[in-house]
């Protein structure tokens, strides 16, 4: 077998395939032989069907069997003699040729590109500087406080941190929205970031009702007024006062402290605070790292294949199991944020690659553990991560970036940076929206 490889790029190769005829001529003739054991024809006794009349019955079945199994065989044991690292199953540019010289197999194949060796010295890092403190753990439990507020009806003006409730229609280049009956809306002053709408009823008393030009923000829930300027009829329906409770025992019991000792509930928190900054933690360096990783390689192509997988998984992501039929432009939205997420995670695997970085079992039983933990039958879901291939690599592939992470740091040029909790978190956040 003859092959020959042509770059048509870094990560995508023709292959020229040459199978020679004498071995097509002999697989063809075995499978006529096999073909004379299994079939029957009158006048002929089983398995003693000449071979010519083999051949004039069977022979075009026989040829085109061998073609598709020898062009299968001969394209993986290409790859295997070339050593190509294959990204996605290999596509036959056109049917394959049987002639005089042989069977001629023309393949586009995909690979991930070869990279020279990373050296993590030169990857510089910031390590956030950070420990969870006491006004961390007082403002989780003012915010545990107001998940227990109680609303009171009020006969007054609204002010900052009241709760409003709204009706409204809105009038858009002469469409009235909704075109019968009003909108309601619910809101906390001060937290909405309807800033105009909140002026607006900032200045109402419950039960009067106004006229209003407001430009709603690009991002509100009803798509006909996001991100544009309309002439709304507001009322305002009542004004609701907060009741933030005691924290006590009835407090504590109600977040599943059954002792109610308010120490016992502080220390929890703690914990939480701790295990969410340590994730943040690991986020942000994993972020960093990628983003040092693409500097370094700016030129870097990827298999694209693998770009439109990312990007259909992170659609369907976003849909979360909602029946839409996918279209081109609505993958092309994701084709950048996908493409940077295959070439980091390429980066990261090439480094553990090279420095021979395997997954560590045991840190992949803790990540399924801890994500069992907010389930109600943690065993179950443990045996379900194991048992589903497709869940455990993912949680597998996420071990090994952190080790490759944890890795780096320690060859890496690192410097630390003094953080607060809530700035580690944010950043975790911004940079897992990236």
């Amino acid at each position: 077998m003859q092959v020959s490889v042509e770059n048509i790029s870094t990560v995508e190769k023709k292959l020229k395939i040459q199978v020679p005829a004498e071995e097509v001529k002999k697989q063809i003739d075995a499978r006529l032989r096999e073909i004379g054991k299994q079939v029957r024809l009158p006048g002929f006794r089983p398995g003693r069907i000449p071979f010519s009349v083999l051949t004039q019955r069977y022979g075009p079945q026989a040829k085109q069997e061998v073609i598709q199994q020898t062009a299968q065989s001969a394209l993986q044991k290409a790859v295997e003699q070339e050593s190509l690292r294959i990204a996605a199953n290999p596509r036959v540019a056109s049917e394959p040729i049987l002639n005089d010289d042989g069977l001629q197999i023309d393949a586009v194949i995909e690979t991930y590109p070869d990279l020279e060796p990373i050296d993590a010295s030169e990857i510089s890092i910031e390590t956030p500087d950070v420990s969870v403190v006491e006004d961390d753990v007082t403002e989780m439990l003012e915010t545990l406080k107001k998940q227990r507020i109680t609303w009171n009806d009020v006969e007054r003006k609204p002010v900052e941190g009241d709760q409003v409730m709204l009706e409204y229609t809105a009038k858009v280049d002469e469409e009235t929205i909704p075109e019968e009956g009003e909108l309601r809306l619910a809101i906390i002053l001060g937290e909405s970031g309807f800033e105009a709408l909140e002026k607006a009823v900032m200045e109402m008393s419950a039960g009067e009702e106004k006229e209003h030009k407001l430009e709603f923000p690009a991002d509100f829930r009803e798509p006909a007024l996001a991100g544009k300027e309309a002439d709304v009829n507001l009322k305002l329906v009542k004004v609701q006062e907060g009741e933030f409770p005691e924290i006590d025992e009835e407090f504590t019991k109600s977040f599943g402290v059954e002792s109610g000792d308010v120490e016992e509930l502080k220390t929890e928190i703690r914990k939480n605070l701790e295990r969410e900054l340590s994730q943040a933690v690991s986020s942000q360096l994993k972020a960093q790292l990628a983003d040092r990783l693409l500097e370094m390689h700016p030129d870097l192509e990827v298999p694209e294949s693998i770009v439109n997988n990312e990007a259909y998984n992170m659609l369907q992501q976003m849909l979360r199991g909602a029946k839409l039929d996918i279209t081109k432009e609505m993958l092309d939205h994701f084709r950048e944020p996908a493409t940077k997420r295959v070439r980091s995670g390429l980066l990261l695997a090439e480094i553990a690659q090279q420095n021979e970085i395997k997954i560590d079992g045991a840190k992949v039983r803790e990540a399924i553990e801890m994500v069992a933990q907010t389930y109600e039958e943690p065993r179950e879901v443990v045996q379900m991560y194991y048992n589903d291939q497709r869940l455990l690599q993912t949680v597998e592939n996420s071990v090994l970036e952190d080790q490759v992470v944890d890795w780096v740091v320690n060859n890496a040029k690192v410097t630390e940076k003094p953080m607060s909790f809530r700035e580690v978190i944010n950043a975790a956040t911004q940079a897992a929206g990236n």
